[in-house]
Formats: structure tokens, sequence, C-alpha cells
């Protein structure tokens, strides 16, 4: 009975956390609340204005780890439970049996190594491509909604005709065909590793697995087996999506085990067992001298290589687009930026939008601020509530309002006004903080005037500005400023009302 619990409590908190997580990418009101339960962005974080409670998650998490063994992989990680979904998928259609494979240590411990030099020479390039949570993040905002948005709008439709009203159309994402390419590609070699080999990149490639494998390696509570009941028949090593039981030689790599608690309620002696052990056995140390003095050589030119490229890469100037408001600089956001896509999703107005080479080799995916899809609203803060890795600090709205990411650039010689001699204004109306204001020109004409130390750089203007090439354009802050304090004019507050009276 207790080994079937075990299995039923893992089976329910994956679902759960899965549909939890999942969601969240919807754009449902769970706020920052999932990312919470992600190493990855809690270590991201732990630096930030919520420090304890990211202290608080990591030592619970390690601990936990370290006690019961990597149950994070079986019960909390979103790539995971995507993963078990292909897993019985093909049990059901082809019945596969997974066998045992020998740890590739070498591998892993290369490719965590190699992932540390690079976060410790300041680049998130490579864990934004091998975090769990982030590849995740990346298959749901291009591969996955999209699907879900056009079942939505086929759904509105015919419920419409009917005279139901239950759905609201939403917004199409946008299609970028080498992200999907590349995305594309992801997505097909984890659905048949997960048909082929089970969870073959949670003990293959995740850097994360790798971590927890070495706090769970002599984890006090282990799943043994009995070799006295024991009899070799190899169900748990065929049901093993983990791929770290030997049947034949009766021993279960603790190293590689996920805790998915398959093989406890399977085996139909009890042979295995998931218990408390106090003792550690010792193993022989075998002499790797010379691979060791490789290994490092390698280490250290990975090193030397990746400051190299980080400062050639990353072309940073007031020609770079702005980061959002809450990322301090934009050297700081390169740094900390995953690429989870939570907040490209949840942007009301559609301004975030993942970057190809607009921040240089190493910024390549992370997401930046594209005027011509939209502008930033001067009265959200949604992106600075659910960064996980508080790439985006939480700041509250009034103070969003004073931050200045970029300065607004007039150029009158593209301005319509100036080239047509027609009237436009539409710059002035969007502005919020009257940056820009319509001033006499010729006649009954006005062109715009700006004032930049008040512009707080949202994009509105630029967005609007029907000009080609933009008469109005913003020039990004290298690292972010505070506006200057200023006061509405009446006038624009009566118009607003009148224009809104809602």
């Amino acid at each position: 009975m207790v080994k079937n619990k075990l299995r039923f409590f893992r089976i329910f908190f994956e679902i759960s956390f899965f549909v939890f997580i999942t969601s969240s990418f919807f754009c449902f009101p769970l706020r920052g609340i999932p990312s919470k339960t992600q190493i990855v962005p809690i270590l991201f974080s732990v630096f930030s204005k919520e420090f304890f409670l990211s202290i608080f998650f990591v030592i619970f998490f390690i601990f936990v780890t370290f006690f019961f063994g990597r149950i994070y992989c079986s019960f909390f990680c979103p790539l995971g439970g995507f993963q078990d979904i292909f897993i019985r998928v093909g049990r059901y259609i082809k019945k596969n049996k997974f066998k045992y494979q020998k740890p590739l240590l070498f591998f892993r411990f290369t490719i965590l190594f190699f992932l540390l030099i690079s976060l410790f020479s300041g680049s998130s390039y490579l864990i934004s491509w091998l975090d769990p949570y982030s590849i995740f993040g990346k298959m749901i905002n291009y591969l996955i909604k999209p699907i879900f948005v056009v079942i939505n709008n086929l759904g509105e439709f015919f419920l419409r005709k009917r005279g139901f009203y239950f759905f609201r159309i939403l917004d199409f994402p946008d299609f970028n065909l080498f992200i999907i390419s590349i995305l594309g590609l992801i997505l097909g070699g984890v659905i048949y590793f997960s048909l082929k080999e089970g969870r073959f990149y949670c003990n293959s490639i995740c850097p994360l697995g790798t971590f927890l494998s070495l706090v769970s390696f002599r984890s006090l509570c282990r799943i043994e087996i009995d070799k006295l009941r024991c009899t070799s028949c190899g169900i748990c090593e065929f049901n093993c999506k983990g791929s770290c039981i030997n049947s034949k030689e009766k021993i279960i790599d603790d190293f590689s085990c996920i805790r998915c608690f398959n093989c406890l309620s399977i085996c139909p002696f009890s042979a295995i067992r998931f218990r408390f052990v106090s003792f550690i056995k010792k193993r022989k140390e075998k002499n790797i001298e010379r691979r060791k003095f490789i290994l490092y050589l390698t280490y250290i030119c990975f090193l030397g290589i990746n400051l190299f490229l980080r400062e050639k890469g990353k072309k940073l100037s007031n020609s770079s687009p702005p980061t959002p408001p809450g990322s301090i600089s934009l050297k700081r956001f390169l740094s900390k930026c995953t690429s989870c896509y939570l907040c490209v999703n949840r942007c009301p107005t559609g301004v975030l939008r993942p970057s190809l080479f607009q921040y240089g080799i190493f910024g390549a995916f992370v997401p930046f601020m594209d005027f011509r899809s939209g502008y930033c609203s001067y009265e959200c803060n949604e992106c600075l509530n659910i960064c996980p890795t508080n790439a985006i600090l939480p700041f509250r709205l009034e103070e969003k309002k004073k931050i200045q990411i970029g300065r607004v650039n007039f150029t009158q010689d593209f301005c319509v006004v100036y080239k047509n001699k027609t009237n436009c204004g539409a710059c002035a109306e969007i502005c919020p903080t009257e940056a820009i204001r319509m001033v006499p020109y010729k006649g009954l004409l006005s062109i715009p005037f700006t004032e930049p130390s008040i512009c707080v750089g949202c994009g509105g203007c630029a967005f609007v500005c029907p000009a080609t090439p933009k008469a109005i354009v913003i020039e990004t802050n290298l690292v972010h400023r505070e506006v200057k304090s200023f006061e509405r004019s009446k006038n624009k507050k009566e118009n607003r009302k009148e224009e809104f009276p809602f």
C-alpha cells in the first residue's frame, strides 16, 4: 500500500504542477507564483528584493533532494512532466521496454562545468537553452500556444454563431520561421528520446539534473533491491524511464534515479523498497590524472573564448533596443534573463518579442522591446511582477512610472507635417508624460516638440508614428535613469476624460 501511495502521490503532484505551470504561460492570473517552484529561476533571483524568499526555496529544494533524492525531476519539473506524457503514449502504442544504461558522467559533468563557467563570466546564454523551465517556456510560446489560439478562436467563432459568448478572440503570436525551426527540432528530439529512451534528456544533458544528482548521490532515503527476493525478471528495468536499474546485477544507479517510484509498485516479488540508509559505501578511486588535466585545460580555454566572445558579441550601444522597466541596465538584463518568454506571453500590448541578433551573438532570443509591434503601457507593470529570475525587478506601478528606459529622438525632416504639410499629432496624443507636445509651425499646422528629460521611453510615439522612416524613435539608455518630475496639464486630463467616459 505504501509503495502504491508513493507513486500516486508523485503522479498527483506532477500533473498538478504541470497544469499549474503551463497555465501561467497562457495569461491566467497566477502572477509569478509558478516560477517559485523552479530551481534555476530561484537561483537567479537570490540577489534581489525577494532575497529571503528565494533563499528559503533554495534551502528547501536542496534539503529535500539530499534527504529523498531527485524528486524535483518527477514532481515539479514541467519539461519532465511533458516527457512523461509521451513516455506513457509510447507504452500504449509500442509497449516500449527501457534498458539499463551506464550514466554518461563525463559528458554530463562537461556540460555542467561549461555552463557554470559561462555563468561566472557573465553570460546566461547557455542556461537559456539548457534549463528545462526555459526550454519549456520557449516551446509553449512558439509551438503550443499558436495551436491553443487557433482552437480557442475557432471555438469562439462557432459558439458566437449560436449565440454563446463564453470565449474571446486571442491574438495570434508572431510567426518567426527561424526560431520555430530551432524549437521544432528541440521538440522533435524531446519527443523522440521520450518514446525511445525515456528520460534521456534528464539523465544525459540537463545540467540541473546533473547538479541534483550530485546532491542526491548519497541521499539518506534510497531505492534499493533486496537481492534475496529479486529473481532478475527484468520487469523493473523495462519500466524504468530513468534507465537506472540493472536487473542482472540487481543494483540501482542512485545518480540517475529520478524517484518516479514506478519500480516499487510494479515488482511482483516486492523486492524493491524505498528506505532510509544510514551507511555509505566507499568507491575505489581510479587514476585519471591525464584525463583531468585535459579536462581542466579545456575549461580554461572555454573560459577565455567565452570572455572574448562576450565582449565582442555584445555590441551594446544606444542603438540597441531598450529593455523593460525594472531591468536596471542592458548589461544586467542580458546576464540574468534565461529567455523563458513568460514576460512575452503576459505582455498585454505585445511590445516584448524574442530577439534574433539585436543584442549580438550572446543576446540571441532574449526578449526585446519592439516598438513596431506595440509599446510599453504607462499603466502596466505586468512583466515586473512575473519575471522568475528577477532580470526584471518587481517595482510598484508608481515606481515604474519614474523609470526612464530611453529618450525620445525627433527628426523633423521625416515628419509628415514637414514633408506633406498636413496635420498629424498622433505622437503627442499617445505620450503619457507630455514629453511630446504640438507647437505652432506654419499657418494652422502644428509640429511636435520634444522634452527628452521627462520621457520614459515607452515607445508609444514610435509605434503610432505614420512616417517612413519613423520621425520619432527611442534612444536606449544603457543604464536606466529616473525621469524628471512633471505635471500633466489640466486640458490633457479633461480631453482624456471626454474621450473615455467609462
